[in-house]
This record gives structure tokens, C-alpha cells and sequence, in this order.
């Protein structure tokens, strides 16, 4: 009797094959972030960017909000800091290049609170708190958002998969602050679904907060005379800068936008080659060649977005969810200060599209886990030839995470495109009356 000789795994569909992917990804952000929490590697490991908004916070309090953009105050207050932690030697401070926070001051006011804890406890506070809050607005926008009779597993395989999405790890890990942009996005989403313009526009105001995301939505809207949004973001943001005027004056504001300019032109904690857009291939590459990729694929970007908003530009329908996703995955891949952790704008786009069953579970599977897959294969490697040649081949983590990510978001824009042109650009008619109010 001949036994039948069965291949593991060689039996598992799509959902066990998620199931066993998001396992291994959970276990190896558990190992990475375990070790460096056992070595208590806060602000070298881990909460490297908690330390640029807290240090802004703490100049607020003790100097007010004029002073918080200048880079003399950061340095000498972010010393104090990395001193106390043993991680810079006393006289050190010419030596360090400090860590801005280049966002309006009206953002800074809860750290204005959160400077008053010293900054581990602080950064612990802050993580707990947008961990609760993403959540707890995910499953609030699952059931708003849910197509009829969506089976329940769904719904908890993608609430999952979204948390242990690498924009979202990175964001926590990191200290962050673009959870808030997934709240944003998912009312100005809801609220356009629902044919409220205007409430829709007030929270897309939200993008303040990394106002380089608004450099194409905005004359979009613009073009295609989406007035009463406009007049919503024009409201919210009328509320943000003029607190922030306020708040730090004609000096801070001046400030803030010299510091702008200077993270156009590249600073120290820039981390250009970390990014996931079209300037990160072009550093990565290091050549003239490089350039001529970046500004060729730019062109191409633009291009890509006149093709998903030339037709079927419909407010309020299920394919305009869909188009602005691919607008701001295309922003991503354009603007010129895109790290890995702002692509948690796309999340409510991508639960809706996906459970709209616009965009296949393969391709979010793909956004969400690609750059830990990938991380976890090159450690494998890593290991493989150092035990068997004793060479270190683990300087190029930068680089994998700035092609990974960058690729999962152009696979999103192509995916956008490729659904509408199957489509064929069939007109949509918005339904007021949808079950999401």
C-alpha cells in the first residue's frame, strides 16, 4: 500500500493563509519591540519621534509658544533629556542635531500637558491613549460603514489586520501623532457618503496636521468645484491656524515656516532615504539617474491621477471613496516629506474599499504586512550567512523599508486605477439615504 505523501500548508485558502502571515508578523513585532523594551532602548529603539514633540511641549510650558520652533531651544532642551538617559555624554550637545516638530501649534497643546511627566512615562501615556482611540474608532467605523450582512469575521480580520499594519505599528512605536488622521479620514469619509458636504470638508481640515497630504486633494476639490467642502476646510483650518497665530504669534509662525523650508531642503533627522515616495528612490539611487526616475515617476503620478478623476469624480459615491484613496496614495508618492508612518491616512479608505469589495483582500494583505514579510525573510538571510561566512549583510534596512513601502502604496493607486477601467467608468448615482448615517 503506497502512502500518499501531502506537502504542508498545501491545503490552506486565502483566510488561513492571512491567519498564519498576520501570526507571524504579530510574533515578530513581539520579538523586535519586546527585545528593545527589555533593553530599555527608549529613545534609541523605540519613541525616537515622542522625543520632538515633547520637547516641544516642554518649551511651551516653560517659554511659550514663540520659542518652540527654534532649533537652539530643541537642541539644548533634547539634550537635557538624552543626558538624563545616558545617552549622550555631558558637553555632548554640539554634537547632536535636534528633533523638530514642525506642525501648528494648535497640535501642540496636549503636549504641552504630557511635557509635565518626564518623557518615558509620557510617551507610554501618549501610546496607551491613540492605541485605545484606534480601536475604539476602527470598530465604530466598521459598523457605520459595514455593506449590509457583512459576515462578522470579516469585520474582525480586518480590524486586525489593520492594527498590525506596519504605518500603524511604526506610528505607536514611534510616538507619532497620525492616528489623528485616521479619525480624520474616516468622518470625512462617513460624512460624504451621507451627503453632508460640509462637516466632510471640516474634518479633511484635519490634514493640517501633515499639510503636506493636502498638496493635490485640495486643488482637486478646487477643480471640481466641491464648493461646500472647501467651505468646511476652509472653516476648520480658519480655527487651526488662527489658534496657532494666536498662540505663537507673528515670531512663531515665521518660525514655523523657516522650518518648513528647511525640511524642504533636507535637514539632519530628515531621513530622506526612510521615506516611501519618489525622493527616497531618487537618494537611495545617489546618481543623476536617480533624479531623472524620481521626476519621470512624479510626472507619471500625476498622470495616474488625471485618469482617476477625469470621469467619474461623483461626490458621495462608493467609486469617489475609492478615487480619493487613490489620490492621497499618489500624494504620498509625491510630496516631498512622506514617511511610513503618515500612510495611516489610508486605513478607513482601505476598510471601506475593501469590504466594498473594490480593492481584493490580496492587495490590503499586501499594503498592510509587506515591509515586516520582508524584514522577517532579509533576518533569516542575515543569519543564514553569518553563521556561515561571519559577515554582517543588515546595512541596507533603511532602504528595504523605504521600497517596500513605497511599492505597497503605488500597488494601491494601480489597484484603483485598474477597478475603475474594469468598470469602465460607469456613472454612480449618490444615495443620500445611505445606512452609514
Amino acid at each position: 500500500m503506497r502512502l500518499k505523501l501531502r506537502v504542508p500548508f498545501s491545503n490552506l485558502n486565502f483566510e488561513n493563509w492571512q491567519n498564519l502571515i498576520l501570526v507571524a508578523v504579530f510574533f515578530f513585532y513581539l520579538s523586535q519591540f519586546g527585545f528593545l523594551f527589555a533593553k530599555d532602548s527608549f529613545l534609541i529603539g523605540y519613541g525616537v519621534d515622542y522625543l520632538a514633540f515633547w520637547s516641544t511641549g516642554k518649551i511651551a510650558d516653560d517659554k511659550g509658544y514663540a520659542e518652540i520652533y527654534d532649533l537652539e531651544n530643541l537642541r539644548s532642551t533634547q539634550t537635557q533629556v538624552l543626558e538624563a538617559r545616558g545617552i549622550l555624554e555631558k558637553g555632548g550637545e554640539s554634537n547632536i542635531s535636534p528633533f523638530p516638530a514642525p506642525i501648528f501649534s494648535f497640535f501642540v497643546l496636549p503636549f504641552q500637558l504630557l511635557s509635565r511627566v518626564n518623557p518615558k512615562q509620557s510617551y507610554w501615556i501618549w501610546t496607551s491613549f491613540n492605541l485605545a482611540v484606534l480601536i475604539g474608532y476602527l470598530i465604530f467605523f466598521l459598523r457605520k460603514t459595514l455593506p449590509v450582512n457583512s459576515p462578522l469575521s470579516s469585520t474582525k480580520r480586518m480590524l486586525l489586520l489593520m492594527l498590525l499594519s506596519f504605518p500603524v505599528v511604526v506610528s505607536l512605536t514611534e510616538g507619532q501623532v497620525e492616528v489623528f488622521l485616521v479619525v480624520c479620514m474616516g468622518e470625512f469619509i462617513r460624512y460624504a457618503l451621507n451627503m453632508k458636504s460640509l462637516p466632510s470638508g471640516i474634518w479633511l481640515g484635519g490634514l493640517l496636521l501633515k499639510p503636506q497630504l493636502l498638496i493635490i486633494i485640495i486643488p482637486i476639490l478646487i477643480i471640481q468645484k466641491n464648493w461646500k467642502v472647501l467651505m468646511g476646510f476652509f472653516a476648520s483650518s480658519g480655527v487651526i491656524i488662527g489658534s496657532s497665530l494666536i498662540l505663537s504669534g507673528y515670531k512663531g509662525m515665521k518660525s514655523l515656516i523657516d522650518l518648513w523650508t528647511r525640511f524642504s531642503a533636507g535637514i539632519a533627522t530628515n531621513s530622506p532615504e526612510r521615506m516611501i515616495n519618489w525622493r527616497m528612490v531618487a537618494v537611495n539611487l545617489n546618481s543623476s539617474l536617480g533624479w531623472v526616475i524620481a521626476i519621470s515617476g512624479m510626472v507619471l503620478t500625476l498622470l495616474a491621477i488625471y485618469f482617476l478623476v477625469k470621469n467619474n469624480f461623483i461626490y458621495g459615491t462608493s467609486h469617489w471613496v475609492l478615487i480619493i484613496l487613490g489620490i492621497f496614495s499618489a500624494t504620498l508618492a509625491i510630496t516631498w516629506h512622506s514617511h511610513y508612518h503618515m500612510a495611516v491616512v489610508l486605513i478607513p479608505f482601505l476598510i471601506y474599499c475593501s469590504l466594498s469589495q473594490m480593492l481584493t483582500k490580496k492587495v490590503v494583505l499586501f499594503w498592510a504586512i509587506v515591509t515586516p514579510v520582508i524584514l522577517i525573510a532579509m533576518t533569516i538571510i542575515a543569519l543564514f550567512v553569518f553563521f556561515l561566512t561571519k559577515m554582517k549583510i543588515n546595512d541596507f534596512g533603511a532602504m528595504l523599508l523605504g521600497f517596500s513601502g513605497f511599492f505597497s502604496n503605488l500597488a494601491i493607486l494601480i489597484s484603483a486605477l485598474h477597478y475603475l477601467r474594469v468598470k469602465n467608468m460607469t456613472p454612480e448615482i449618490p444615495s443620500p439615504g445611505n445606512p452609514t448615517a
